[in-house]
């Protein structure tokens, strides 16, 4: 098998081919693994919206690289690992992110539910800086 001439993008010569299956897929996996890193790293503080947020961008990964999928078909090609990969890490971040929005909405009642500090702590304030 020959080395391809043209970078691995460009299989086709329109959006419908090859090149751009890769193109989604492959997106769509680097934003789900960041979705899943946000869900589990971002400071929520108590925000509710920002669990909304952060959902949608796992929603986004999904959808990104399931444009991939007919592009494959068409071109008579398995479908990509990082297809399905970012199809587990976008609802991983989906499932995540309802399960931190019912911990901001219980806290607010009073309800303490297992959960990283940084979800419910608001911080005290802005820093104080004395010259």
């Amino acid at each position: 098998m020959s080395e391809p001439v043209r970078p691995w993008w460009s299989g086709d010569d329109d959006i419908g081919g090859i090149g751009f299956a890769r193109f989604f897929a492959w997106t769509g996996l680097l934003l789900g693994v960041g979705a899943v890193v946000l869900a589990v790293a971002a400071p929520l503080e108590g925000d509710a919206l920002r669990t909304v947020w952060i959902t949608g961008f796992g929603a986004i990964a999904m959808w990104v690289s399931f444009m991939a999928v007919p592009r494959y078909r068409n071109a008579g090609v398995r479908v990509s690992l990082a297809v399905p990969a970012t199809m587990v890490l976008g609802a991983l971040t989906i499932a995540i992110m309802v399960y931190a929005f019912a911990v901001i909405a219980f806290a607010a009642g009073g309800i303490i539910l297992p959960a990283p500090a940084h979800w419910v702590e608001v911080p005290a304030g802005p820093p104080v800086v004395t010259a």
